[in-house]
């Protein structure tokens, strides 16, 4: 038998009043991520909504795939990595696309 899934998409700081109203929904496992980095101005309502919904002490990791830069708009992976870290994240880079569009992935565990 396999674990519940679910899958939400939409704004990150709506998401999270969602799921703190939810009384089934406590901490999880695994969060994945991509392309919710492009926006600068979005980057603490993701942040906050891992700190909420990831379980603490490194058993619960968010996988965040990215492009390294986000050309126009102002986003980059190292920026959110640097946001990540002065939240209480560890954060390492677990795979890189050098080759066409740069990409990344990163993983993050609260600390």
């Amino acid at each position: 038998s396999f674990p519940e899934t679910r899958y939400f998409a939409g704004d990150w700081e709506h998401l999270n009043t969602l799921l703190t109203q939810d009384k089934n929904v406590n901490r999880y496992d695994l969060i994945l991520t991509s392309e919710t980095i492009y926006n600068p101005d979005n980057h603490q309502k993701l942040i906050q909504l891992l700190k909420d919904r990831l379980k603490e002490s490194g058993s619960g990791v968010a996988l965040i795939a990215a492009k390294t830069y986000y050309f126009g708009v102002g986003g980059s992976i190292q920026d959110f990595q640097r946001k990540l870290e002065a939240n209480g994240f560890e954060v390492e880079t677990v795979f890189k696309c050098e080759s066409g569009v740069k990409r990344e992935i990163l993983a993050a565990k609260l600390k």
